[in-house]
């Protein structure tokens, strides 16, 4: 058949599916009929017309079949739906227990913390502090007991009262890691606090005013903390009691719900924040008002928290996930054969560093070592003096700059070379966690590959190593390209202008992890940084007695062994990701996967004697 007699034929039809592929509401069958028509005539013009215009018009039309295919699936929207109404839910349910000794605990510290201030009055100075103590004083004189949450503009409050209550939880559910101990000793440190500043009221003569007050955050705040609690019960209880799992997976399938707990609270903690900064302040309001909105706050927690995980665990799940492919050997892959969103590359990236997490730990340990000992053992000058970091909020992006950079501190060549050899080690880290979890085999790597590799790592330590602004922008600009192309040369899959042309044409999709990973690393780093790593440095200045030289001294070196490791673990999820967004590049550009399941289809055809004249 001529080609334009074969244009002619089927031009009608593909205007149609043209017409189907633009309608927002899919028809799955329909979609299905698509893919085979599709796949027939391309396999079709493939052999007949293999450089006409044609072949690349109905690869171009059967790409878009294979993606709307894809979106067809559960997408992320639902996803996100699922969670809040499905999933956690029955996570809450299935922590029930823990939830519960959560909230025991906090209220028996509560009664502890009143009981104490009954007993001992100036017990209000031990736990809120004497300053606090007499400000309150001065403002229960002045007639305005609660000027406290009018002393500070609305929008600065809320902005340090949510990143206040996140760390406070986030600490108290990292504690859960030292055999759920550590969230105990939180919440009764928690409970005791709120017991007494309640109670300090109450001798004043205000307990309805502070009550009304307070608890127009505190009905979300205090019982988000309870729930952290309880969040670090849980991930804790893996390790007490492992059942007939070993002590590592019953901790790994624990954290699991636990994390899944909180992030569930980052909602309340956010709406927390705004209620302190821009409610608690209008002591004006009517009693009556302020009542019923703190007891609507409690209703929901009690529903949400409550009673509407009954519901959803007492009916059976809507869906099942597929199974998930295994290797030989038994352990769950990561398939490469598809197109991912951010979030599902994201969730996909945390699942590739899980299945390693002695390796992924173990190897930025040794990385981190090795680094800093050599950063400081080619140093003449006391430790202290090495780098200058900063304990603002921000702080955490400056102290890892200045981790790296060179040329603004002048550190001289040698310097830029040991952070590229940093960076190396990680990507040779990360790459070797992907290929342990991934559907691929990857050829061994030769002195050439390596020296790639390396050259790779050189560039990104340069762009890193001048002043803040010119590594921002660097950062911004070619940080997610050169990731890409390290992982895309490295395994010999793509050349420079091949990832050039991937990663700058799909902008959303090279960037979306990049930034979600920011997102997710600044905040988590910033509470270990202030929270978990005050508390360390507390311990270790009261356990070990030295002269105020050699503690600054080593100060600067655990900061500087904390603040690398620390982003190693970013750098890590970073390069996982660009490896597999890498694949996702490829697809969309080239539609790889897609040829070879035409050919497979094609094959099958013609085995059963049905391909098409």
């Amino acid at each position: 058949m001529r080609e334009t007699d074969f244009i002619e034929k089927n031009k009608d039809k593909w205007k149609r599916y043209e017409r189907a592929l633009e309608r927002d509401e899919q028809n799955p069958e329909l979609l299905k009929q698509l893919y085979i028509h599709t796949t027939d005539d391309l396999s079709y013009s493939r052999t007949f017309y293999p450089n006409r215009s044609v072949r690349v018009y109905l690869n171009s039309l059967a790409q878009r079949t294979f993606l709307q295919i894809y979106r067809g699936r559960k997408g992320e929207t639902s996803r996100f739906f699922s969670f809040w109404t499905d999933e956690l839910p029955r996570v809450v349910y299935a922590q029930r227990r823990p939830l519960t000794i959560a909230l025991v605990t906090f209220v028996l510290a509560m009664l502890i913390g009143i009981i104490s201030y009954r007993i001992d009055p100036a017990f209000a100075e031990t736990i809120m502090g004497e300053a606090y103590i007499n400000m309150t004083e001065a403002n229960i004189q002045g007639g305005d007991p609660m000027a406290v949450y009018k002393q500070t503009s609305p929008f600065t409050m809320s902005m340090q009262i949510t990143l206040h209550n996140i760390s406070v939880a986030l600490l108290t559910f990292v504690s859960g890691v030292f055999f759920a101990v550590g969230s105990i000793v939180q919440l009764i440190r928690n409970g005791v606090m709120v017991g007494v500043f309640q109670y300090f009221f109450y001798a004043k003569g205000l307990f309805q005013e502070s009550f009304l007050t307070i608890w127009i955050h505190g009905a979300l705040e205090i019982s988000s903390i309870i729930l952290a609690g309880g969040a670090g019960l849980a991930m804790g209880k893996g390790l007490l009691f492992p059942g007939t799992l070993s002590r590592f997976d019953a901790f790994k399938a624990s954290s699991r719900d636990g994390l899944k707990i909180m992030l569930g609270l980052v909602p309340l903690f956010i709406i927390a924040g705004f209620l302190e900064g821009y409610l608690t302040r209008h002591t004006e309001l009517p009693d009556a008002i302020r009542a019923v909105f703190i007891l609507l706050c409690f209703a929901f927690i009690i529903w949400y928290y409550v009673v509407y995980p009954r519901v959803v665990a007492a009916r059976p799940r809507a869906t099942e996930e597929a199974p998930a492919r295994r290797r030989d050997d038994g352990e769950d892959v990561v398939s490469l054969r598809q197109i991912r969103g951010g979030g599902e590359t994201l969730t996909a990236s945390f699942a590739v560093l899980r299945r390693s997490p002695g390796y992924l730990f173990g190897g930025l340990a040794v990385i981190t070592g090795v680094f800093v000992t050599l950063a400081f053992f080619f140093y003449n000058s006391a430790s202290a003096t090495r780098y200058v970091f900063d304990g603002t909020i921000l702080g955490d992006f400056h102290n890892v700059h200045e981790l790296t950079t060179t040329f603004s501190r002048s550190r001289g060549p040698i310097y830029l070379l040991l952070v590229a050899a940093g960076f190396y080690g990680m990507l040779r880290l990360s790459f070797e966690l992907f290929w342990r979890a991934s559907d691929i085999e990857i050829l061994p790597a030769n002195w050439r590959s390596e020296a790639f590799l390396y050259l790779v790592c050189v560039a990104i330590a340069t762009g890193l190593a001048f002043n803040g602004a010119i590594a921002g922008l660097f950062v911004f600009l070619t940080l997610p390209f050169l990731l890409t192309f390290a992982y895309a040369g490295y395994s010999g899959l793509a050349t420079f202008r091949e990832t050039f042309s991937f990663v700058y044409t799909n902008l959303v999709s090279s960037y979306g992890n990049f930034i979600m990973v920011i997102l997710l690393a600044v905040p988590a780093m910033w509470v270990l940084d202030t929270a978990v790593g005050s508390l360390v440095f507390s311990f270790l200045d009261w356990v070990f007695y030295a002269d105020a030289v050699t503690i600054d001294n080593v100060n600067v070196i655990l900061q500087a062994i904390s603040y690398w490791f620390l982003f190693g673990i970013v750098f890590t999820m970073w390069a996982v990701s660009s490896a597999l967004n890498f694949y996702t590049l490829r697809e969309i550009e080239r539609a790889d996967s897609l040829l070879e399941d035409i050919e497979q289809f094609g094959a099958k055809r013609r085995i059963r004697g049905m391909e098409v004249e």
